[in-house]
Order: structure tokens, then C-alpha cells, then sequence
């Protein structure tokens, strides 16, 4: 197996993106079907909007568009394919999804105006990620249910 990892700040500073067998683009929280990863979640919004944009207006459109994007979360049944999975070619993603075809005035704007309400567990998630609590097995499902609030949708 071959792994490529792309550094794509935007969602956080430490975002990273995985290539794997030249075949899926692992996004994690950045890219999603039918939206984008928001900026907010730490607070930097201003900060990193830009830094989002590049990731996905620079970075992501020097890699092949028939990569299959394989992210983190989906927020609606539509994302959805045939047998349950959760997954589109980039090139695709490029001619539908909204996040990825807003005018850089828009875009700042939809990533740092009106977000929707963070994570229930976010601050409880945050400590998790820093290493500064360790919940037990069924904690740590209960943080992750619920919708999908790391997206922007356009």
C-alpha cells in the first residue's frame, strides 16, 4: 500500500490528507460530497479561511480528478451511494458541490457567516485529540453521534 500524505490546512492548521494507491483521496473533515470542512472550530475563522481556499482551490486541483474522495462524515442521506458508501471522484465534486465553485468574496463569507452550531462533544472531543482525557470505548461512540456539524453547506 502506498500512502502520499498532502498537508491541506483549512478545517484546523494540522489538517492532512491522504493519498492511498493513487486511487482515494482521504479528506477527513475538509471536503465532503455535498460540502466543505468549516474553520471555525478553534476559533480562526478569519484566520484560516484562506488557508481552506488554497487547500481546496490550489492544493486539491493539482491532483487527479478521478481520485475517489473518501471523507470523514456525510450529512445527508443524498450523499449516500447505492450500497451505503460515501465517496465521488474529485472531478465530479468539482462540477457539483457548492464549497468548491464560490467566488473567493462568497467563500470567505459562507466559511466565517452564519456556521451552524459546533459539535455536541466538541470541547470534550478537542481535549480527547490533545491527549488531556482518555474517555472509555463507549464514551468515545457517544461523542461521535450526531449530526455532522464540520461542514459548510453552500
Amino acid at each position: 500500500m502506498k500512502v502520499e500524505p498532502i498537508y491541506s490546512p483549512g478545517h484546523t492548521i494540522g489538517s492532512t490528507s491522504l493519498i492511498v494507491d493513487n486511487h482515494y483521496l482521504l479528506t477527513g473533515d475538509i471536503l465532503f460530497i455535498e460540502s466543505i470542512g468549516r474553520p471555525d472550530l478553534a476559533g480562526k475563522a478569519g484566520d484560516w479561511a484562506e488557508d481552506l481556499r488554497n487547500t481546496l482551490h490550489e492544493k486539491y486541483k493539482q491532483i487527479s480528478g478521478d481520485l475517489i474522495v473518501l471523507p470523514a462524515h456525510f450529512s445527508t442521506v443524498s450523499e449516500l451511494g447505492d450500497q451505503g458508501q460515501v465517496q465521488a471522484k474529485l472531478g465530479d465534486l468539482y462540477k457539483k458541490n457548492a464549497g468548491l465553485n464560490m467566488a473567493e468574496n462568497e467563500f470567505r463569507g459562507a466559511v466565517s457567516e452564519n456556521l451552524p452550531p459546533q459539535p455536541n462533544a466538541y470541547q470534550e472531543i478537542r481535549q480527547t485529540n490533545m491527549g488531556k482525557i482518555t474517555p472509555d470505548a463507549d464514551r468515545q461512540s457517544e461523542m461521535e453521534i450526531g449530526p455532522n456539524r464540520c461542514a459548510i453547506h453552500g
